[in-house]
């Protein structure tokens, strides 16, 4: 049996609910309660409203298979800067509250709340409502608030009663409340571990945090030995106060006047995204997994291919035989253009990647002598050719050059 008293330690979680769906929603108030989901300029949802959920909708579904589910869907383009708005204004509303927050990511967030109470002349529950109101009533999305003991606990007690929910668990409260969570949604408990835990007829929150502490020593490793220790009611993963700048994914687009079917052109605009996208990428410290390339036909239709990196990198110049041959996948001579995109995605911080076997560690040498050049935009990529309104007046053909650096005679 867990004896604690009610609050040695007060945390907040505050999740967005369903936040880039809920955000579409907020700015276009036709789509308030129907189905949505993001993700148009990829083909595939990235996120979906709780409307659209109902449905049987996941993420990664692909456009004609949500259609099947939900014809009246509405399937828009993403818009992270959109985004990035909302979860900045929803920081600073918390910021109003308490001077320890730490941004986990865009969509949520903790709040150390411990000796507000008299200050504030609140409860921690009074606190959480209003906190939640706040910022339901500010930017017109839901969120979803758990306050408890530790970071673990309260990132459980957000998700207990979504949507909009708000879940309070004192130190006395643990034990009943951990009875009715499942193993698999403890916060940082994967699918391998949750399957570990159910051969050790480990089903519940509760019954994880029952085993002895001499059995988690000696039979998993020191991240579930923290966890379980946090379940319990003690803290052991602090605040990170640093104001962080968070992105799951980057996404650079233009439409241009008039469409177009030139290939070298269509080509060099997708390079000259990938390149803004990637810049933005190393401005923040990210190595990139996964890069989304499209182009958009006058009928509005997508032709797109997602290109897995063979390892991860900051730089497209290193991949740039991928990003020819997804190109060349996706580009339909005779059909008429007028969008080009791309989207990149699996952001690792730098630190905390190592390099992989198929990673040569001298070009990333010079790839990092080469771009501070690329980037002062003291190397022309021909993109100044390809302002849409000299497009527009000119109504000419251009045939921009595609520099192509030899890497080889490049000296270290």
């Amino acid at each position: 049996m867990l004896s604690i008293r009610s609050w040695p330690e007060t945390i907040l979680h505050i999740d967005g609910d369903a936040f880039f769906a809920s955000v579409a929603q907020a700015v276009n108030p036709k789509l308030k309660g129907k189905p949505v989901v993001t993700g148009h300029e990829r083909g595939i949802a990235t996120a979906i409203s709780y409307e659209a959920k109902k449905y049987g909708i996941t993420r990664g579904m692909r456009f004609f298979e949500i259609r099947k589910l939900c014809p009246e869907c509405a399937f828009i383009e993403s818009d992270y800067e959109l985004y990035a708005l909302f979860s900045h204004r929803m920081f600073e509303i918390l910021r109003q509250f308490s001077f320890e927050i730490e941004e986990y990511s865009i969509d949520e967030g903790f709040m150390g709340l411990k000796g507000l109470r008299r200050p504030l002349n609140m409860t921690y529950e009074e606190m959480g409502k209003k906190i939640k109101d706040t910022v339901e009533s500010n930017l017109g999305i839901t969120v979803s608030i758990g306050i408890s003991l530790t970071k673990s606990l309260a990132k459980i007690a957000s998700n207990f009663r979504k949507p909009s929910g708000l879940t309070v668990i004192d130190g006395r409260s643990i034990e009943t409340f951990l009875k009715q969570v499942p193993a698999k949604d403890i916060w940082g408990i994967g699918e391998q571990t949750s399957s570990y835990l159910k051969k050790l007829n480990v089903h519940t929150a509760y019954q994880f945090v029952m085993l002895s502490e001499d059995f988690v020593h000696k039979n998993l490793s020191k991240p579930y030995f923290e966890i379980w220790q946090e379940l319990r009611g003690k803290k052991v993963f602090e605040l990170s106060l640093e104001k962080k700048t968070v992105y799951q994914s980057i996404s650079k687009t233009q439409t241009f006047h008039p469409p177009t079917n030139d290939k070298d052109i269509l080509r060099a605009r997708l390079f000259y995204h990938v390149e803004e996208a990637f810049t933005k990428a190393r401005n923040f410290h990210y190595r990139v997994g996964k890069l989304h390339i499209f182009l958009k036909t006058q009928n509005f239709d997508y032709h797109s291919i997602e290109i897995k990196l063979p390892s991860m990198t900051s730089y497209p110049l290193l991949i740039r035989k991928q990003i020819e041959e997804g190109f060349a996948d996706i580009y339909h001579k005779g059909t008429l253009y007028r969008t080009t995109g791309c989207t990149i995605t699996d952001l690792e911080q730098n630190t905390t990647i190592q390099q992989t076997l198929f990673q040569d560690a001298k070009l990333e040498e010079k790839m990092k002598k080469i771009y501070p050049f690329i980037d002062a935009k003291k190397v022309d990529f021909g993109t100044s050719l390809f302002d849409k309104e000299a497009m527009e007046e000119k109504k000419v053909k251009i045939k921009p050059s595609i520099p192509f650096f030899d890497l080889s005679v490049i000296q270290t």
